[in-house]
């Protein structure tokens, strides 16, 4: 473990804010929107400060002497955490997924930040990379997407890179607790054709054997090929996933 006078601590987590844009075409997410609000301010200068740095605040907030938030959250938007249950009927919950998979664990990277908008990622290209994770650690396909282009939420999912079904069996082969990146798991299938049987593969080939999914990580440029990841879903009881603080810890420059 890194000592804790010499760490640089990097936040991997892409904002929660109101109005982040799930997967194109996929009704759940207009559905249920995420919406981050104050719904009570301190006072009439807490309301203008917070509407000055783009704030959302209720039309109706009361200037109460405290303020208060009220946030909607879908399980499956920004960085997040992905656990079997999500695709496995009767998998493992979000809140049963074992922290010491998650938490403290070594991060080794595979760089394929060279790959363009709209790029397939294949097993080839991992093993190109030279990087072999160890029983234990934790692979982060690192692409850079969200960096260039979170944000811009038409180029973020119609441009996004994606992972070749090819890459499930290669990373579960190695014997992991759980897999992250900064792009979508399998093919973009919103844009790119594709079998029935493609459609969220590498899902149920991770969340079936156990592998937890870290999804969507950002600032991944800002560490190097090994660093220390803590990933902490909400404790949400019986359920598929969550929003997740992500943080990589590396030794202090």
């Amino acid at each position: 473990m890194l000592s804790s006078r010499r760490q640089r601590i990097v936040d991997l987590t892409l904002p929660i804010e109101g109005g982040m844009a799930g997967i194109p075409t996929v009704p759940f997410y207009s559905r249920y929107p995420v919406t981050v609000q104050a719904v009570t301010v301190i006072d009439e200068a807490q309301r203008a400060f917070l509407r000055a740095q783009g704030v959302d605040v209720a039309a109706d907030a009361e200037a109460r002497g405290v303020m208060n938030t009220v946030f909607t959250l879908n399980s499956h938007i920004g960085t997040h955490i992905d656990a079997p249950r999500h695709f496995v009927g009767e998998g493992a919950a979000v809140d049963e997924v074992p922290l010491e998979g998650l938490v403290v664990r070594e991060a080794v990277v595979l760089d394929l930040s060279h790959k363009g908008p709209g790029a397939a990622i294949t097993a080839d290209d991992l093993a190109a990379t030279g990087v072999r994770p160890a029983p234990g650690q934790i692979p982060v396909i690192k692409t850079l997407w969200t960096d260039r282009a979170w944000g811009t939420q038409e180029l973020f999912w119609q441009q996004m890179i994606y992972l070749d079904p090819s890459v499930g069996g290669w990373i579960a082969n190695h014997d992991v607790p759980a897999v992250a990146m900064d792009c979508f798991p399998e093919k973009a299938w919103w844009r790119v054709p594709m079998t029935p049987a493609e459609r969220a593969i590498n899902h149920k080939t991770w969340l079936g054997r156990g592998i937890t999914m870290i999804q969507f990580l950002t600032n991944l440029a800002a560490l190097g090929d090994h660093f220390t990841l803590i990933a902490l879903p909400l404790r949400l009881r019986g359920m598929d996933g969550s929003p997740a603080r992500v943080v990589g810890i590396a030794p202090a420059s």
